[in-house]
């Protein structure tokens, strides 16, 4: 029996963190992937370790919703020390956080510097094991977003973090969106990376091949993100990639969709992508 649940990545776009899960619940979802920014109107780090877990845990209740990660994605190997520092402080509360709630996985950026993949490595050795170290005391596995807008975006950079860091507290929020305007293969790269994925993040990718074929894969706006199912993705291959991979956990729909804007699009989109995704669950 598949444990797949269908999910979603959600700031506040809803309301406050009660009126998400209930209306989650209203829709047939089954987690959310919380994002946990200093401040956060959801779950703020700060406020659960001054306080307490009794707030969430109240929103939670009876919803047949589970929180599957919390989500921050700074530049986490900022060239501004201080701003890096910040910005590890909060990786560390979020990770406090998530133990205090029984939350298994956070998700974040790796960051990046200027300069050469070796370059961002050296940074990554020098930055990520106190991370890493920290996530393994509190028993939580972080997972990283392949995205890029951090140095972590294709899968021979994976494997060199992966060589780095060998931990099993470190893996990836696996996003197959980032690989396909890349040109690499989303699902070679599941297969390959299987037992890394503690997390994904389902969003489609549309190629616009009219205009890749005019301005040329250097040129702009050849490709958009999309909801499960607008896009190129085979979302049933994926699925089932991640099936064969033991994979049994959140499909939480990131939704980036420029078609669908605003708190009634945002919702709109999801209930789309949802319905897309459940065809394939057993």
């Amino acid at each position: 029996m598949s444990l797949l649940k269908i999910g979603f990545l959600v700031g506040g776009q809803i309301g406050n963190l009660k009126e998400t899960v209930k209306w989650a619940s209203q829709n047939g979802f089954e987690s959310l992937e919380i994002s946990s920014r200093p401040g956060s109107p959801l779950i703020d780090p700060d406020k659960i370790l001054k306080h307490g877990t009794e707030e969430v845990k109240d929103a939670l209740k009876n919803g047949g919703v589970i929180i599957s990660c919390l989500t921050w994605c700074p530049n986490n190997m900022d060239p501004n020390l201080e701003v890096r520092r910040r910005n590890n402080e909060h990786i560390k509360k979020m990770i406090e956080a998530a133990a205090k709630l029984d939350i298994p996985v956070v998700s974040t950026w790796i960051g990046k510097v200027p300069g050469t993949v070796e370059d961002n490595m050296k940074v990554y050795a020098e930055v990520w094991p106190p991370i890493v170290e920290h996530a393994e005391k509190y028993g939580v596995k972080i997972a990283i977003e392949n995205c890029m807008g951090n140095i972590a975006y294709s899968p021979y950079i994976w494997e060199k973090m992966f060589n780095i860091i060998r931990s099993k507290n470190i893996g990836l929020n696996f996003d197959p969106s980032h690989l396909v305007f890349q040109f690499i293969d989303y699902l070679d790269a599941a297969r390959r990376f299987g037992e890394k994925i503690y997390h994904t993040h389902c969003k489609d990718t549309e190629i616009l091949r009219w205009k890749l074929s005019w301005v040329g894969y250097t040129g702009e706006g050849w490709w958009r993100f999309r909801i499960p199912g607008l896009g190129d993705i085979d979302w049933k291959k994926f699925v089932n990639e991640l099936q064969d991979q033991k994979y049994d956990y959140a499909l939480s729909i990131e939704h980036e969709d420029p078609v669908y804007h605003g708190t009634e699009g945002f919702k709109k989109g999801l209930i789309i992508g949802r319905r897309h995704l459940a065809q394939f669950l057993p």
